[in-house]
C-alpha cells in the first residue's frame, strides 16, 4: 500500500511507502544482493525459513540514477513560492533511520528505494533500491515517489510538503564516475 493514514512510533520506517503489514518491509538475502552467500550445506538458525524462500521470486538490489531535471525541480521548490516538495539535503537525505520510498512503474509498485544521496563521483543523485526482477534490468525507467503523504508527518525534522515523482533509471552495477 502506498497511501493511507499513518500513526508512527519511534524508529518506524518513514518515506512514501507505507503498509500496515510489517512483513512488507522485510528483506531477504536475495533482495539485498546476498543470495549467493546462502548455502544449505550446514546447519544454522533460520535455515528452514530460507529454504522455503530459496526458489521463490525475489527482488534484486539495484542503483536508481535520479533524473537531474527532477532533482533541480525539487531544489527550486525549496527556494521559491508555490508547491514545495520534500527537501533534499546534501550529501544525503536521510531524515529517518529507516527510509522507505515507493518505486513505481506507471501506477504499479515495483519495489522500494532507500538512502537517497548525492555523490560527486557520479555527479548525480541516486538511491539504492530493491526491485521486482522484471524491472531490475539496466536502463529500465521507473519513478521514486518522493515525500510523505498528507503533507508530511508531524516529525519535527519534516517540513510541510507534497509528494512528487522523481524519474530514475535502473543500473545494476555501481554507477560509473563522470
Amino acid at each position: 500500500m502506498v497511501a493511507g493514514r499513518r500513526v508512527r512510533g519511534h524508529r518506524f520506517p518513514w518515506g512514501s511507502f507505507y503498509s500496515d503489514n510489517i512483513a512488507d518491509y522485510y528483506q531477504t538475502p536475495w533482495d539485498l544482493g546476498y543470495g549467493g552467500h546462502v548455502k544449505f550445506d550446514h546447519a544454522f538458525i533460520g535455515r528452514a525459513a530460507l529454504e522455503k524462500l530459496a526458489n521463490q521470486p525475489h527482488r534484486q538490489k539495484v542503483w536508481l540514477l535520479w533524473d537531474k531535471r527532477d532533482v533541480l525541480r525539487i531544489f527550486e521548490s525549496m527556494l521559491g513560492a508555490g508547491d514545495r516538495y520534500k527537501s533534499l539535503e546534501m550529501p544525503g537525505s536521510q531524515y529517518s533511520a529507516l527510509p522507505f520510498d515507493a518505486v513505481l512503474q506507471g501506477d504499479n509498485l515495483v519495489g522500494l528505494s532507500t538512502y537517497a544521496v548525492y555523490t560527486a563521483n557520479v555527479r548525480s543523485w541516486f538511491s539504492l533500491a530493491m526491485l521486482d526482477a522484471a524491472q531490475a534490468v539496466d536502463g529500465t525507467e521507473v519513478a521514486v515517489l518522493w515525500g510523505e503523504e498528507n503533507g508530511g508527518s508531524s516529525k519535527p525534522s519534516v517540513e510541510r510538503h507534497i509528494q512528487t515523482r522523481i524519474r530514475a533509471v535502473v543500473n545494476t552495477q555501481r554507477p560509473p564516475a563522470r
